[in-house]
Protein backbone atom coordinates (compact mmCIF):
# COMPACT_ATOMS: atom_id res chain seq x y z
CA UNK A 1 0.00 0.00 0.00
CA UNK A 2 2.76 2.32 -0.28
CA UNK A 3 1.04 4.18 -3.01
CA UNK A 4 -1.21 5.98 -0.01
CA UNK A 5 1.77 7.92 1.09
CA UNK A 6 2.21 10.41 -1.25
CA UNK A 7 -1.91 11.26 -0.60
CA UNK A 8 -0.92 11.54 2.93
CA UNK A 9 1.81 13.90 2.86
CA UNK A 10 -0.18 16.08 0.56
CA UNK A 11 -3.21 15.79 2.57
CA UNK A 12 -1.09 16.79 5.92
CA UNK A 13 -0.36 20.42 4.94
CA UNK A 14 -4.44 20.71 3.71
CA UNK A 15 -5.11 19.30 7.11
CA UNK A 16 -3.40 22.09 8.73
CA UNK A 17 -4.78 24.71 6.85
CA UNK A 18 -8.05 23.51 7.76
CA UNK A 19 -7.25 23.93 11.31
CA UNK A 20 -5.36 27.07 11.25
CA UNK A 21 -7.55 29.84 8.82
CA UNK A 22 -11.17 28.92 11.22
CA UNK A 23 -9.10 29.80 14.02
CA UNK A 24 -8.96 33.24 15.76
CA UNK A 25 -6.24 33.92 18.86
CA UNK A 26 -8.04 34.91 21.52
CA UNK A 27 -7.23 34.99 25.66
CA UNK A 28 -8.41 31.39 26.46
CA UNK A 29 -10.69 30.55 28.96
CA UNK A 30 -11.63 27.55 30.95
CA UNK A 31 -11.75 24.14 29.19
CA UNK A 32 -15.38 23.14 29.86
CA UNK A 33 -15.54 19.94 32.04
CA UNK A 34 -11.95 20.38 32.51
CA UNK A 35 -9.28 21.35 35.66
CA UNK A 36 -7.40 24.95 35.47
CA UNK A 37 -4.25 22.99 35.37
CA UNK A 38 -5.57 20.54 32.10
CA UNK A 39 -7.44 23.27 30.62
CA UNK A 40 -4.29 25.57 30.38
CA UNK A 41 -2.13 22.67 29.13
CA UNK A 42 -4.57 22.09 26.55
CA UNK A 43 -4.52 25.59 25.35
CA UNK A 44 -1.50 26.12 23.14
CA UNK A 45 -2.02 22.51 21.54
CA UNK A 46 -5.25 24.05 20.17
CA UNK A 47 -3.96 27.48 19.52
CA UNK A 48 -2.45 27.24 15.62
CA UNK A 49 -0.06 29.81 15.45
CA UNK A 50 1.05 28.55 19.00
CA UNK A 51 1.33 24.85 17.56
CA UNK A 52 3.12 26.15 14.89
CA UNK A 53 5.98 28.13 16.87
CA UNK A 54 6.23 25.17 19.04
CA UNK A 55 6.93 22.66 16.41
CA UNK A 56 9.35 25.18 14.44
CA UNK A 57 10.85 25.70 17.61
CA UNK A 58 11.53 22.01 18.82
CA UNK A 59 12.61 20.88 15.18
CA UNK A 60 15.42 23.69 14.81
CA UNK A 61 17.12 22.88 18.13
CA UNK A 62 16.86 19.32 17.36
CA UNK A 63 18.50 19.85 13.89
CA UNK A 64 21.41 21.47 16.12
CA UNK A 65 24.31 18.24 16.72
CA UNK A 66 25.00 17.97 19.20
CA UNK A 67 22.29 18.68 21.26
CA UNK A 68 22.78 21.55 23.62
CA UNK A 69 19.35 21.85 25.18
CA UNK A 70 20.40 23.47 28.71
CA UNK A 71 20.99 26.95 27.72
CA UNK A 72 18.43 27.46 24.69
CA UNK A 73 15.94 26.01 28.03
CA UNK A 74 17.32 27.92 30.52
CA UNK A 75 16.33 31.17 27.84
CA UNK A 76 12.49 29.66 26.76
CA UNK A 77 11.70 28.39 30.67
CA UNK A 78 11.65 31.57 32.35
CA UNK A 79 10.80 34.12 29.66
CA UNK A 80 8.01 32.54 29.00
CA UNK A 81 7.00 31.98 32.91
CA UNK A 82 7.80 36.20 32.94
CA UNK A 83 5.43 36.87 30.20
CA UNK A 84 2.72 34.53 31.67
CA UNK A 85 3.04 36.09 34.71
CA UNK A 86 2.44 39.75 32.80
CA UNK A 87 -0.75 38.59 31.43
CA UNK A 88 -2.52 38.63 35.02
CA UNK A 89 -1.19 41.97 36.15
CA UNK A 90 -2.59 44.03 32.64
CA UNK A 91 1.32 43.93 31.20
CA UNK A 92 0.06 41.16 28.55
CA UNK A 93 -2.41 41.02 25.92
CA UNK A 94 -3.56 39.33 23.07
CA UNK A 95 -0.71 39.84 20.55
CA UNK A 96 -1.01 40.87 16.67
CA UNK A 97 -1.00 37.67 14.90
CA UNK A 98 0.85 38.51 11.86
CA UNK A 99 3.72 39.34 14.16
CA UNK A 100 3.78 35.57 15.73
CA UNK A 101 3.09 34.49 12.11
CA UNK A 102 6.72 35.68 11.01
CA UNK A 103 8.23 34.66 14.06
CA UNK A 104 6.75 30.85 13.25
CA UNK A 105 7.73 31.72 9.33
CA UNK A 106 11.31 33.00 10.69
CA UNK A 107 11.75 30.15 12.95
CA UNK A 108 10.15 27.37 10.19
CA UNK A 109 12.89 28.76 7.33
CA UNK A 110 15.80 28.38 9.01
CA UNK A 111 14.45 24.80 9.45
CA UNK A 112 14.04 23.69 6.04
CA UNK A 113 17.47 25.31 4.84
CA UNK A 114 18.80 23.08 7.67
CA UNK A 115 21.86 25.56 8.75
CA UNK A 116 23.89 25.46 12.35
CA UNK A 117 22.63 28.27 13.88
CA UNK A 118 25.27 30.18 16.46
CA UNK A 119 23.99 29.89 20.19
CA UNK A 120 23.02 33.59 19.92
CA UNK A 121 20.93 33.24 17.86
CA UNK A 122 19.42 30.04 18.39
CA UNK A 123 18.77 31.63 22.28
CA UNK A 124 17.07 34.79 20.76
CA UNK A 125 14.54 32.62 18.34
CA UNK A 126 13.87 30.94 22.04
CA UNK A 127 13.19 34.26 23.88
CA UNK A 128 10.85 35.25 20.98
CA UNK A 129 8.96 32.15 21.18
CA UNK A 130 8.56 31.68 25.07
CA UNK A 131 7.79 35.47 25.30
CA UNK A 132 5.24 35.65 22.58
CA UNK A 133 3.54 32.72 23.45
CA UNK A 134 3.40 33.52 27.08
CA UNK A 135 1.44 36.89 26.23
CA UNK A 136 -0.62 35.74 23.32
CA UNK A 137 -1.87 33.17 26.80
CA UNK A 138 -4.17 35.20 29.01
CA UNK A 139 -6.81 33.69 30.69
CA UNK A 140 -9.81 35.60 31.26
CA UNK A 141 -11.27 35.21 35.02
CA UNK A 142 -12.10 36.42 38.38
CA UNK A 143 -10.46 34.09 40.35
CA UNK A 144 -6.71 33.80 41.06
CA UNK A 145 -6.92 30.25 41.82
CA UNK A 146 -8.12 29.31 38.55
CA UNK A 147 -5.90 32.12 36.38
CA UNK A 148 -2.64 30.29 38.38
CA UNK A 149 -3.35 27.27 37.94
CA UNK A 150 -4.68 27.80 34.31
CA UNK A 151 -1.07 29.48 33.51
CA UNK A 152 0.92 26.65 34.89
CA UNK A 153 -0.81 24.59 32.86
CA UNK A 154 0.11 26.65 30.12
CA UNK A 155 3.84 26.76 30.92
CA UNK A 156 4.08 23.40 31.29
CA UNK A 157 2.79 22.21 28.04
CA UNK A 158 5.40 24.30 26.02
CA UNK A 159 8.24 23.48 27.79
CA UNK A 160 7.28 20.36 27.67
CA UNK A 161 6.68 20.19 23.99
CA UNK A 162 9.82 21.80 22.82
CA UNK A 163 12.12 20.03 25.11
CA UNK A 164 10.28 16.30 24.10
CA UNK A 165 10.29 17.37 21.00
CA UNK A 166 13.73 18.29 19.99
CA UNK A 167 15.16 15.38 22.10
CA UNK A 168 13.44 13.47 19.71
CA UNK A 169 14.30 15.32 16.42
CA UNK A 170 17.97 15.51 17.44
CA UNK A 171 17.77 11.59 17.85
CA UNK A 172 17.02 11.08 14.23
CA UNK A 173 18.96 14.36 13.27
CA UNK A 174 21.85 11.96 11.74
CA UNK A 175 19.71 9.75 9.61
CA UNK A 176 19.69 11.54 6.05
CA UNK A 177 15.67 10.11 5.86
CA UNK A 178 14.64 12.02 9.00
CA UNK A 179 16.56 15.36 7.91
CA UNK A 180 14.63 15.52 4.75
CA UNK A 181 11.25 14.87 6.71
CA UNK A 182 12.48 17.49 9.32
CA UNK A 183 13.31 19.65 6.16
CA UNK A 184 9.72 18.77 4.59
CA UNK A 185 7.93 19.65 8.08
CA UNK A 186 9.44 23.27 8.05
CA UNK A 187 8.53 23.85 4.61
CA UNK A 188 4.70 23.14 5.38
CA UNK A 189 5.24 25.17 8.07
CA UNK A 190 6.63 28.05 5.75
CA UNK A 191 4.33 27.69 3.30
CA UNK A 192 1.37 28.05 5.90
CA UNK A 193 2.83 30.64 7.62
CA UNK A 194 2.47 32.86 4.29
CA UNK A 195 -0.64 32.06 3.86
CA UNK A 196 -2.00 32.69 6.87
CA UNK A 197 -0.24 35.67 7.05
CA UNK A 198 -1.26 36.65 3.51
CA UNK A 199 -4.86 35.69 5.06
CA UNK A 200 -4.64 37.78 8.70
CA UNK A 201 -3.34 40.88 6.54
CA UNK A 202 -6.56 40.46 4.03
CA UNK A 203 -8.69 40.57 7.05
CA UNK A 204 -7.18 43.82 8.79
CA UNK A 205 -7.59 46.02 5.73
Amino acid sequence: MTCCKPRVSRLFPLVLLFLIFPAKAEAHMALQGANEILSGALHPLTTPVHVLILIGLALLLGQQIPLKLKQPMLVFAPLSAIALVLTTIGRGTELYQPLMIGIALCIAILVALEKKIPPTLLCSFCALAGISIGLDSGLQSDSTTVITKTLLGTWITINAVVGYLALCVSNGAEKPWARIAMRVVGSWIVAISLMVLAFSLRKIQ
